[in-house]
Formats: structure tokens, C-alpha cells, sequence
């Protein structure tokens, strides 16, 4: 690996050769000029370094994965049995964090901004095309249900397994979340 600034940008290289480098300008159109930072926010990335910068101790860090090999192969030597380890967890989706935060900010629109009647979390869908009434959704049964959770995103899911008490929401990924939350919806709707 080897870093370097280049153009004003700050590359990484990591096994590739230099040919199979593309122009960052012509892959990203819309890729900011240089900008200087105000003394202002100079100041203020200085303080956020000062409140986490410490003393290094080598002492107080420790190689846990290199402990953990160690100990399997003295106990392979010894002729004990290890246990193989459990798999890795199953990736979640990624979210889009500026589809997020651009939903956030359309939900906190004051009615003065967009000439609206105010919203409230959620009644607005993407696009600015008001979402589906409860009782359009109440008579689209269950099978619409899924799909419409399957559209939102991880966060959103989450929020809603978080506001219907869930357990085990935050280890669950997308589809897991969606299930768990059709799932619930089922069961109140047997109640």
C-alpha cells in the first residue's frame, strides 16, 4: 500500500497498477474544487483534537487476535480438541446515510419553507407524493404489508422494531428486521 496526494487528492494504492488508476475528476463529476477551512473551523477541529487526543501506551494495547491463536495452537499441541469458532455474522444492508438525512430534513421542513400543510414523520413518501392512508393499508392485507416493509430502509426498520419493542433488533439486517416486524403485525392482528 502506499499513499500520496495527487492533484489535490489524497489516493491510496493498493495492488493495483498504474494503469488501471482512473481520473478521479471523470469518474466523480461533481468532485469539490479546493476549499480553505474558516479559522472557525479550524479552531474547532483543533478542540475536537485536544478532547480526544492521550498519551500513547503500548502496554495498555493488546494483539486479542494473536492471544486467541496462540492459545489454540498450544491446546492443538497439547492434543485437546478445539472448537471450531462460530461464523461471522451475516452483513446488514448498507444505508444510504444522505438518503437519511435528506428524508430528515424534508420530515423537519417548516410549512413556511415548502408552502405545505405541516407533516407529520412519515406521511410524506419519496418524491414529495403523499404516502398511502392506514386505511389503505389496513385493506391491502398482508402480503402488501411485507412488500412495503421490504421498501423501507435498514433505519427505518429499525426504528419501527425499536418503537414495537423487538428484541435482538440491533444483531438483526434487513430482512430480518422486515420479517420480524410482519411478525408482529401478524400477531396483533390475532389478538
Amino acid at each position: 500500500m502506499k499513499a500520496e496526494e495527487a492533484e489535490g487528492l489524497l489516493t491510496l494504492h493498493t495492488l493495483h497498477w498504474a494503469d488501471e488508476l482512473r481520473d478521479p475528476h471523470a469518474e466523480v463529476p461533481d468532485l469539490p474544487g479546493k476549499v480553505e477551512a474558516t479559522a472557525a473551523e479550524v479552531k474547532m477541529a483543533m478542540q475536537l483534537i485536544d478532547a480526544l487526543a492521550m498519551e500513547w501506551d503500548p502496554e495498555s494495547f493488546h494483539d486479542s487476535f494473536r492471544q486467541k491463536v496462540e492459545a489454540l495452537v498450544k491446546a492443538k499441541a497439547a492434543g485437546e480438541t478445539v472448537e471450531k469458532a462460530e461464523p461471522a455474522a451475516e452483513p446488514t444492508g448498507a444505508v444510504d446515510l444522505m438518503e437519511v438525512l435528506r428524508a430528515s430534513v424534508e420530515r423537519a421542513r417548516s410549512p413556511k419553507d415548502t408552502g405545505e400543510k405541516a407533516a407529520s414523520p412519515g406521511a410524506r413518501a419519496a418524491g414529495g407524493k403523499k404516502a398511502p392512508t392506514a386505511k389503505k393499508r389496513a385493506r391491502s392485507g398482508p402480503a402488501a404489508k411485507g412488500r412495503e416493509l421490504m421498501a423501507l430502509t435498514k433505519a427505518e426498520l429499525y426504528e419501527k422494531a425499536a418503537a414495537a419493542g423487538i428484541p435482538g433488533r440491533s444483531s438483526m439486517n434487513h430482512d430480518q428486521l422486515a420479517d420480524a416486524l410482519a411478525q408482529t403485525g401478524r400477531d396483533r392482528r390475532k389478538a
